[in-house]
C-alpha cells in the first residue's frame, strides 16, 4: 500500500512528513539516514534522506538527487516523496541501493507547503534553493538528478488542462547528443509508467514554452510555435550555479543548473493531484517513470563504456566523440565535469576511413587546463580492432560492443594545446 492515501496540508501536513520521514529512517537503519541541509526563510528545517547500500564504497556508485515540493500549490509532489523513498527501501530497488546513492530532498519549500501557495519562483533558483542545494551538491556533485512538480485543473497548459502527467527533459543543450540522449531515456521512463497504467507525455522545454507562455488563441500561436521554437536554456543565466544569491532567468526546475556545471542527466517530472483524485494514486503515478529511471543507472546503455547513468559522451558524436577517464564512478565523475567545463576548448573531433583496413581521428585541445587528460571513443562496424597508433607509436586501448559494433576507447593525454592525431588498424568487416 502507498505510504500516504491523503494530501497532508498546511502545517500539520508538513510535520506529518516530517514524523514519517523520521520514523521511517529510524526503521531502516543501515540503508537510509536523514541530514537537515539547511532551513528555509521561516526557519523551517529542509531534511535530504540517504538511501543506499553502506556496504559498498561510494567511490563506486552513481550519485541520484530527487528534489520536490518546489512549488507550495503543487500538492501531489508531497506524497510522491515518500513513496519513492519506501520503494527504494523495498527488496526491488536492492540493486540500485548497491549501485548508486540516491538522495531524495522531500519538501524543498516549506513555506510554501504550510501556505498551500507557490512561494518560489518561475525566473530563477530562489537563494534559499541555491544556498540549500549548493551545500548539498558540493559533496554530492549529481550523476542525475530529477525535479518533481504536480498540475492541477489549470496550472498545466494553456493548451491541455486537468489531466496531463509529463516527462521534461529539463533545460539540456544540444551539445554532444544530449538532445537526443535525453529523448531516449525519457522514452523508456514512459514506457515503463504506461506498462502500469499512467500515460505520460514527453515534452522539451521548447513545448513547455507553448504551454505556459503561448496565447490560447489556436489561430496564432501554433503558427509561429511550428515556424521558430523557442528554446529556454538561453534565457537562463548560465552562472546560476545553486550558490550565488542574485535572482535572474527562466530555471522552472531545480535541476537545470546542474547539467551546466556537471552535464547531469536531468528531468522535470509533472504528477497529476487533480485528475488524479487519490492520494495513492498520485504517488504510485510518480514512481512508476522515476523507479525505471533509477534502474538504468545500474545498466550500460548500448554507447556507454561502463554501467551508470548516459552523461559520459561530452563532445562529438557517436561516432566519436570525447569521454571521461577513470579507475571507478568517482573518479569518471571527477573527468567528466573537469572536460563538460572545457568542452568549448575542444575542436569538434574528426574521423576519417583512409582504406579499408584503416581509419583515422584527430582531435583538437587549445585550453590551458593541462595536462588534459579525456578519453577518445569511436564506434566501428569493424569487430576486430588490431593497433592503434600515434605519433608512430602503439597506444593502449579498450574495446566494447553493443548489438551491431565495436567501440573503440583511447586514452589520450595532451600534453600541452594542440593536435593529437590517431592511426586505428582494423581487419574489413
Amino acid at each position: 500500500m502507498p505510504v500516504f492515501n491523503h494530501i497532508p496540508m498546511g502545517e500539520e501536513g508538513l510535520k506529518e512528513i516530517y514524523q514519517w520521514l523520521d520514523d521511517w529512517v529510524a526503521k531502516n537503519k543501515g540503508i537510509v539516514h536523514q541530514k537537515v541541509i539547511g532551513k528555509s526563510p521561516d526557519h523551517w528545517e529542509i531534511p535530504a534522506i540517504f538511501i543506499t547500500d553502506e556496504d559498498v564504497p561510494n567511490e563506486d556508485k552513481q550519485i541520484a538527487v530527487i528534489t520536490l515540493g518546489r512549488h507550495g500549490q503543487e500538492f501531489g509532489a508531497r506524497v510522491v516523496g515518500p513513496e519513492i523513498i519506501r520503494y527504494l527501501c523495498s527488496d526491488d530497488a536492492k540493486e540500485i541501493r548497491e549501485a548508486q546513492l540516491v538522495i531524495i530532498v522531500p519538501v524543498v519549500n516549506p513555506e510554501g507547503f504550510v501556505s498551500n501557495e507557490f512561494r518560489s519562483s518561475m525566473t530563477s533558483l530562489t537563494k534559499t534553493e541555491r544556498l540549500v542545494l549548493g551545500g548539498l551538491f558540493k559533496a554530492f556533485p549529481p550523476d542525475m538528478m530529477v525535479d518533481f512538480h504536480s498540475l492541477g485543473k489549470s496550472a498545466g497548459s494553456k493548451y491541455d488542462r486537468g489531466d496531463m502527467e509529463v516527462i521534461i527533459p529539463a533545460n539540456t543543450t544540444r551539445w554532444a547528443m544530449d538532445e537526443q540522449i535525453h529523448q531516449y531515456i525519457a522514452r523508456e521512463m514512459q514506457k515503463a509508467a504506461e506498462s502500469e497504467g499512467w500515460p505520460y507525455e514527453i515534452h522539451t522545454l521548447e513545448d513547455l514554452a507553448t504551454y505556459y507562455f503561448g496565447d490560447t488563441k489556436i489561430g496564432n500561436m501554433p503558427w509561429s510555435y511550428l515556424k521558430e521554437k523557442v528554446f529556454l536554456l538561453h534565457m537562463q543565466d548560465f552562472y546560476d550555479h545553486y550558490h550565488i544569491p542574485e535572482e535572474d532567468h527562466y530555471t522552472n526546475y531545480t535541476c537545470g543548473p546542474a547539467y551546466l556545471k556537471w552535464h547531469t542527466l536531468v528531468f522535470g517530472l509533472e504528477t497529476n493531484h487533480y485528475a488524479l483524485s487519490r492520494a495513492s494514486d498520485i504517488a504510485l503515478s510518480g514512481v512508476a517513470p522515476c523507479s525505471a529511471l533509477l534502474k538504468m543507472g545500474c545498466t550500460r546503455l548500448p554507447w556507454e563504456k561502463d554501467i551508470g547513468y548516459p552523461v559520459n559522451l561530452l563532445h562529438g558524436d557517436f561516432r566519436i566523440s570525447v569521454r571521461p577517464l577513470g579507475r571507478n564512478v568517482s573518479d569518471r565523475r571527477a573527468s567528466r565535469i573537469r572536460i563538460w567545463n572545457e568542452r568549448e576548448n575542444f575542436n569538434l573531433p574528426q574521423r576519417e576511413m583512409v582504406d579499408p583496413e584503416t581509419t583515422g581521428a584527430r582531435v583538437r585541445y587549445f585550453g590551458r587546463d593541462l595536462p588534459m587528460e579525456f578519453a577518445l571513443c569511436l564506434r566501428m562496424r569493424q569487430n576486430s580492432i588490431k593497433s592503434v597508433t600515434t605519433r608512430g607509436k602503439e597506444v593502449q586501448f579498450e574495446t566494447y560492443k553493443d548489438h551491431c559494433s565495436t567501440y573503440v576507447y583511447i586514452p589520450t593525454v595532451i600534453e600541452k594545446a594542440g593536435l593529437i592525431e590517431f592511426s586505428i588498424k582494423h581487419s574489413y568487416p
